[in-house]
Parts: C-alpha cells; sequence; structure tokens
C-alpha cells in the first residue's frame, strides 16, 4: 500500500491520463480546480490552466455548474483556455515518476470460492435453457417419466395410474402412448445434455482447486457450456 502522504498520487495520474488521452470529462476538471487551489505543489497557474481548458470543452450544462462555483479569477481560465495543454512541471512529473505502489497481491481463497459458486450459477443457468426451474417442477417431471415408463410396459398402467400423461395427451391430441415416448425420448436426450454440464462444471471446479495464480482461476471459471 502507498502511505498516506502520497494518496494523491493516483489521483493526479488518473487526470493526466486523461489529459494526455484527449478525454475532458467532468470529474477532471472539478480534481484539476481543487488541486489548483490548494496550490498542490505549488503549481497553482498550471492547475488552473488545465481545469480552465477542461471546463471550457464540457458540455454546456456540464460546464455551467462548475462555472457558477468559481471566482471571478477563475473565470478568466475558462474564457481564455490555452489551444494545447500546458507543459506538466518537472515536479509533477518526478512525482509521478517516483511512485512506486506496492502490488496488492490475490486473495487466491476468496477468488476460489467466487470462482466455485459462479461456475456452479453458470452451470445452472445454462440448464435452464432445456428445462424449468424449481424443486416442485423437478417433481413433476420425475412423476411424468415414471407415469411415461409405465404408460408403455406390457400391460400399462390405467389411465387413474397415469394422470399427467393422460392429461397431456389430451391436450396435444395424441394417444398416451405417443406422449409416454414423446417423455421417454426428451428424457433421454435431457441426459446427454445434462451429463456434459455436470462433467464441464466437475471439470472446471477441479481446474479451480489446483489453480495457483489469480490467472489461472480466472482462466479456469471461463467455461464454454455450449460447446459439445
Amino acid at each position: 500500500m502507498y502511505s498516506i502522504e502520497n494518496s494523491y498520487n493516483p489521483m493526479i495520474e488518473a487526470l493526466l491520463k486523461g489529459v494526455q488521452a484527449g478525454q475532458g470529462e467532468y470529474w477532471m476538471a472539478s480534481i484539476a480546480w481543487w488541486l489548483g487551489r490548494q496550490d498542490f505543489f505549488s503549481c497553482r497557474e498550471y492547475w488552473f490552466t488545465v481545469a480552465g481548458k477542461l471546463t471550457a470543452e464540457l458540455p454546456a450544462a456540464q460546464r455551467a455548474r462548475i462555472v457558477e462555483q468559481l471566482g471571478k479569477q477563475e473565470d478568466a481560465y475558462v474564457d481564455n483556455p490555452p489551444m494545447t495543454w500546458p507543459e506538466v512541471p518537472s515536479i509533477v512529473q518526478n512525482l509521478l515518476a517516483g511512485w512506486d505502489p506496492a502490488p496488492v497481491e490475490p486473495d487466491l481463497p476468496a477468488m476460489r470460492l467466487d470462482a466455485i459458486n459462479k461456475i456452479d450459477r453458470d452451470a445452472e443457468n445454462y440448464r435452464l435453457n432445456f428445462i424449468t426451474a424449481g424443486s416442485g417442477q423437478t417433481m413433476a417431471y420425475q412423476q411424468k417419466l415414471t407415469e411415461a415408463r409405465a404408460a408403455l410396459v406390457d400391460p400399462p398402467a390405467s389411465e387413474s395410474e397415469i394422470p399427467h400423461i393422460v392429461a397431456e395427451a389430451a391436450l396435444d391430441g395424441v394417444s398416451v402412448a405417443e406422449k409416454a415416448a414423446e417423455i421417454i425420448a426428451m428424457f433421454e436426450q435431457w441426459q446427454l445434455v445434462s451429463a456434459g454440464i455436470e462433467a464441464k462444471r466437475l471439470g472446471a471446479k477441479k481446474a479451480v482447486a489446483a489453480a495457483e495464480t489469480a490467472s489461472a482461476i480466472k482462466s479456469a471459471v471461463s467455461v464454454n457450456w455450449m460447446e459439445a
């Protein structure tokens, strides 16, 4: 972590990077005005010049919001902005050149937990392309499969024993045997899809557990569920 004394460094760095990229935004103008009023590094003229040019180039509504907060001397920087950006003072350049914040070490255990939860969520979301969510709906699927199998045995179950199949067959205008065969065929197709999803889910979680770097964890989470 960088010390509290140089906690303004990232703010200044972001401002100057925005200026160099030609990205004039409201937050940048606000920061520049603040730095000028603080006479940061005794560079008031530089900050005010940058602030004035940024403000002058803002959309009218944003420009008006800033101008209404300026004093008469500050207004002059907005009314007469330079054609080009002023040169960054050497003291500011040296400040940024010497700023070397310690990198933040990733929390791998926390990343692994988040990754595993994401894999499970993504797998479930992909399953919902084929089935309807809900424990009650799952029970209905299971019951219909049981009834479909019972409808096709010899002798077949009575209609009172297979109410789901009888109701759906009547709704679709097909025979009980046809509806039962359709449900069994759909179940068999789903078994293949489900097995593929489960293999990818478990494989991705295994890769997360074995990952030793943040990038490896991020890579393991990127599962192409649609790929066969």
